[in-house]
């Protein structure tokens, strides 16, 4: 089987599903994709099974953000650039 160029449903651009894709496709009795990988991400991100967000003020900036858990009463809690630059200060410490 030779790469197939498939136009996608959503943002209509032409993706490559190569040999070895279809391979596992047709192994697992799948159809073929009808999104491009980058459409596809983005459809299962904001699908009903992505996982819940919670808001949160962080506790060192003050900059509002989201987290993939259910802060708790009492704990700090941090956004992603702050959670970031205090985890590589652990690392290289």
């Amino acid at each position: 089987m030779p790469d197939v160029e498939i136009p996608c449903v959503q943002c209509r651009e032409n993706f490559v599903f190569s040999e070895k894709e279809q391979e596992i496709f047709y192994q697992r009795n799948m159809p073929p994709p009808q999104r491009c990988p980058k459409c596809s991400s983005k459809n299962a991100a904001s699908g009903a099974n992505a996982p819940q967000r919670f808001e949160i003020v962080c506790d060192h900036c003050g900059k509002h953000d989201h987290v993939p858990f259910q802060p708790k009463t009492g704990r700090s809690v941090l956004c992603k650039d702050c959670h970031q630059a205090n985890r590589s200060k652990v690392r290289f410490a």
